[in-house]
């Protein structure tokens, strides 16, 4: 739990917010350039109990789980999580990945995210895949 609110204290520093309820929408962004659209990010931690994901691990799940879901297009980017563990009393670090996705912000598409993040604490025994939600402007 520790580690899910020091991530999530992290995205809000960055500029993300919460994904918000079901029944509580996204606001439209107002776009001078480009079309609103919603930048998801889902934090995936590569630690697990008694050892890391490989990276054949990590890419098997996306080839699985995430490109069939996200066919329109993806980014994964590396970064080091870092946490403060209430056990052992220190920061801990955490190598990770940031799956990035932007989508028209529908049920159906944050349907698919839900079904990644689900899959993702299965296979790989996660406490939790943190997951932000912002509204922006993309020209492709």
């Amino acid at each position: 739990m520790q580690r899910m609110l020091a991530l999530l204290a992290f995205a809000v520093v960055s500029g993300c917010v919460s994904t918000p309820a079901a029944r509580d929408p996204l606001p439209v962004a107002q776009c001078q350039v480009g079309e609103p659209m919603v930048e998801t990010m889902l934090y995936l931690g590569m630690l697990r109990p008694g050892g890391s994901i490989s990276r054949f691990e990590f890419a098997r799940f996306v080839e699985t789980e995430v490109a069939p879901r996200w066919k329109e297009g993806f980014t994964i980017l590396e970064g080091q999580g870092m946490w403060l563990s209430d056990q052992r009393g220190i920061t801990e670090r955490e190598p990770s990945h940031v799956l990035v996705r932007l989508h028209d912000g529908s049920a159906d598409a944050s349907a698919g995210i839900e079904a990644i993040r689900g899959a993702y604490i299965k296979a790989f025994e996660q406490d939790a895949v943190l997951r932000t939600d912002r509204v922006t402007c993309a020209a492709f």
